[in-house]
Order: structure tokens, then sequence, then C-alpha cells
């Protein structure tokens, strides 16, 4: 994957964060803990989710070293880098401990979406956390935020390669990762699938 297109679409997504991150929250009630901000689309919910939650803490966490420093830049930007751990390490399996996690992202997961690392989200989720795995703006972004970046975006997604996955698809993913009683496919604000800890 072309890390330089990668965090582009990283810096273009910024005004977008602040929604997804407020939403993931939401799903995890009044839960401080610790989030793991996943893959190569990593690090600007996780900055935000640690500028709107006192206590939290986070791992931004891809194979590439890239978008872990891009991740670190930004936390100590918005002031919340002592909270924020950048990690490098493979996807299958995750380099992380069992239920060390209260809530999981993994933004524009169908890129690289297996069971294999379907599995190991809920591996690493904790009891009673949430994971949000999928593609999107997420269900609370609102059109005058989405509308200035949706074209940029669009093209930017396909340059990179984009893969276009079918809800369909999804649920297949889901029962390949053996989690048909733990997670459930939904299609608001983009294709997402959720884990329960």
């Amino acid at each position: 994957m072309d890390i330089d297109l990668v965090l582009e679409i990283n810096r273009l997504w910024e005004p977008v964060y602040p929604h997804m991150a407020r939403y993931l929250l939401g799903r995890c009630g009044g839960r401080t803990g610790r989030l793991l901000d996943l893959g190569p689309f990593a690090g600007g919910i996780a900055v935000e989710a640690l500028r709107q939650r006192d206590g939290l803490e986070a791992v931004v966490y891809d194979e590439s070293p890239g978008v872990p420093g891009w991740a670190g830049d930004l936390a100590r930007t918005a002031g919340v880098a002592a909270r924020l751990e950048a990690q490098v390490g493979p996807l299958e399996p995750l380099a992380l401990a069992d239920r060390s996690f209260d809530a999981v992202v993994v933004r524009g997961a169908f890129f690289f979406l297996t069971p294999g690392l379907l599995a190991e989200v809920a591996r690493v989720l904790a009891e009673g956390g949430f994971g949000w795995v999928g593609g999107g703006y997420g269900p609370d972004t609102p059109d005058e935020v989405i509308r200035p970046i949706a074209d940029v975006s669009r093209e930017l997604n396909a340059r990179l390669g984009k893969r276009w996955v079918s809800a369909d698809e999804a649920r297949t993913l889901v029962r390949e990762a053996g989690l048909a009683d733990r997670a459930r496919v939904v299609e608001r604000g983009g294709l997402w699938i959720e884990v329960r800890g």
C-alpha cells in the first residue's frame, strides 16, 4: 500500500475524526480504559477520542511505521501524546495481549480485512468492549463535513485500489472468522462490522 497516499487520505479526513470518535465513545458507554486504532488508516480517531475523553489511553498500530509516526505527530499537536502509544507490528497475528482493549476501531478495513484479522480484533477486545470495523464516514458525521472531501476521498481511494465489499461479503467474513454470535453487519454511515467483547 502506498504510504504517501494513505497519509494524504488520513490528513484529508481530519474534519471527520471528531464525529467518528464521538460515535465510537458513545457505543462504549462511560468506559475509559484503552482504545486500539488499527491499520493503515489509524490515528485520527484515536487522537480525537483522547481529546474527547479524559482518562482514555490509546494505541495506534500498523505494519508501516509511517502511520503510527503520523498519529504521534497529530497527538503532540493535540496535546494528548502522553496517552497515545504508537506501535508497529504484524496484523496477523496482532502482537497484542488477549482482551487488552475496551474498544477497537479499524477504519478503511475492507482494503485489507481477512477473517483472520477480524478474529484477532475479537481476541484483543475486552469483555463488554466494542469493536467497530469497516468503512465509511460513520453514522453521525454531518453532510456538511462529508461534502467538501467526498470527491477527493473517492478519487484517492480508487488510486489506492479500494476493494468494494457488499454486506453479504461482510457477513461471510464474520462467519469465516467464527464470530456469528459476537458480530453483526451494519449499513449505516458506510459498511461496518460491530463486534462485542
